[in-house]
């Protein structure tokens, strides 16, 4: 390409990146929701997790809401790549979050939000209570808020478990991030084939259900097809546990699939593909008054892309239009 004609599209570039800004602008997160939404995506593991609020000075803190006090970490347990601490807690009234890495800058409360509200722990008498945290949900929960929910079956071992039917392998844990009282596991861990499953309360087979949601009852059976996620659904009132699967991609798809945009966009590549944008086809540049706009009131600027004005299209109220591809 010429130098000429370089300097004559050089323009219309930067009106087309000018545009491009403007109109995906709307689509993207605000600064604050964007740097927490990253954040919960991308945190690395942590190297200390804080049970912090009003109860840490009567567990031996110096004081309370303290993100740095050893006393109240949590334990990360690499079988059930869980963290998860019991402390015993007098009566009262108490609020705490899981504070990350000895501060407040990465912290989660009620639902799994970050920086989210402290959450209530009511206690009408002494108490041992355990509380978990999930860095993959970012769920911090304890066992008089939750119920503590597992899907011990024969497929633990494909998921990460030392073996199958242990309902002390929290890797089938049950989480109701959300508080609408529905407890989910979901994987696409599990191969192909027919399974068994049944739901086991507090990490242990003392209270369990099977089919029908009867207590003791009879093992669910299911079946996994290949590449498909696998959700299973629990309702602690009626102990119903409902399992459905997920047609997954076939072998290579994942190759056609992008993420959702969500990132900033400086991090994008941007193609554009210009059309001549004189009628006649001439390279030299032309004045106002011998321009020919390859638009008019009655044809579609979004169409052919031309640089317009007032007086040559009035219907055309954009000053240059041309495509624009995501990369």
């Amino acid at each position: 390409m010429s130098q000429r004609k370089l300097r004559r599209l050089l323009p219309s570039v930067l009106g087309v990146l000018a545009m491009a800004l403007g109109l995906f602008a709307p689509f993207a997160p605000s600064g604050e929701a964007n740097a927490a939404r990253v954040i919960t995506a991308h945190t690395p593991d942590p190297a200390s997790v804080t049970i912090a609020g009003s109860l840490q000075s009567e567990l031996g803190c110096p004081g309370d809401w303290q993100p740095e006090c050893s006393t109240t970490y949590l334990a990360y347990d690499a079988d059930d790549d869980l963290w998860q601490a019991v402390f015993t807690i007098p009566a009262g009234s108490w609020e705490y979050k899981a504070a990350l890495n000895d501060a407040w800058d990465e912290n989660y409360g009620a639902g799994a939000v970050q920086d989210g509200p402290n959450i209530p722990l009511n206690l009408a008498a002494e108490s041992a209570v355990k509380f978990f945290y999930d860095h993959k949900s970012h769920w911090v929960t304890d066992n008089f808020n939750s119920a503590i929910a597992n899907v011990p079956g024969s497929f633990q071992s494909e998921i990460g478990c030392s073996g199958d039917w242990d309902p002390a392998c929290l890797r089938s844990w049950l989480q109701d991030s959300d508080g609408d009282g529905i407890y989910t596991f979901t994987t696409a861990a599990i191969p192909a084939g027919d399974y068994e499953a049944k739901v086991a309360h507090n990490e242990s087979w003392d209270e369990n259900y099977g089919a029908g949601g009867v207590l003791n009852g009879p093992n669910i059976p299911f079946s996994v097809g290949a590449n498909q996620t696998i959700t299973f659904s629990y309702d602690p009132l009626t102990h119903l546990l409902d399992i459905a699967a997920e047609s997954g991609l076939e072998p290579g798809d994942e190759l056609l699939v992008r993420p959702v945009l969500e990132h900033p966009f400086e991090d994008q590549v941007l193609y554009f593909t210009m059309p001549d944008r004189f009628a006649n086809g001439d390279p030299e540049p032309a004045s106002p008054a011998t321009l020919k706009p390859m638009c008019s009131p009655t044809a579609s600027c979004l169409a052919t892309g031309a640089i317009i004005t007032a007086e040559t299209s009035p219907a055309c109220t954009t000053s240059w239009i041309t495509w624009l591809v995501w990369a």
